[in-house]
């Protein structure tokens, strides 16, 4: 018995293609232009006629018998001397020249300028650090340091008591005194 072929594309076939697909296919083809190696036909003569065409241009520019048409003078003309400046020094300057007053700061603008200066903030801690402060950084130090002491002095703020002042009443509320009592009281009981 023969075997019976069908039309129908099996798995192993080539597949068919729709008419949409092979006309996109094609299109693609088509669009891809082969890169043009030498001159087109029929270029031969062109190319020598362009040329021509340029040369001629260049000579009716820059003819052999055309020259500069910068004038020249025919007599000779002395040199001009210059002269120096004259200087006018007996006139007075028109505007008065002054020194620009310093902007004058509250002392507590200026307080706060300094604990808020992120170079002196810097230093401080350079300074607590155990870091030996040398030049112009020491001397900077030094400056705000005692500008900022002179500032509370004068606002009369105290630092130091401030951070104590807390500290001190709890020691006083947790003395050994008071705390002997309360527990003399507890034992009584």
């Amino acid at each position: 018995m023969s075997r019976k072929k069908s039309r129908k594309g099996g798995s192993n076939g080539p597949t068919r293609l729709s008419k949409d697909k092979l006309k996109e296919l094609r299109a693609l083809k088509e669009s891809r232009v082969k890169a043009q190696k030498g001159n087109k036909a029929g270029t031969r003569n062109a190319v020598e006629a362009k040329k021509s065409q340029q040369d001629d241009q260049k000579n009716k520019d820059h003819q052999a018998g055309k020259g500069s048409k910068k004038p020249i003078s025919l007599v000779i003309e002395p040199k001009v001397v210059e002269q120096e400046p004259v200087l006018k020094r007996h006139l007075k300057p028109q505007a008065e020249l002054k020194k620009a007053a310093p902007l004058e700061l509250t002392p507590e603008q200026e307080l706060e300028q300094l604990e808020n200066d992120q170079r002196l903030l810097d230093l401080i801690d350079r300074h607590e650090s155990g870091e030996l402060l040398v030049g112009k950084d020491a001397k900077y130090f030094n400056t705000k340091v005692a500008r900022h002491q002179a500032l509370c002095e004068l606002l009369g703020i105290d630092d130091e008591d401030d951070e104590a002042s807390g500290d001190d009443l709890l020691d006083q509320f947790m003395s050994n005194n008071l705390a002997d009592e309360w527990l003399d009281e507890e034992d009584d009981k």
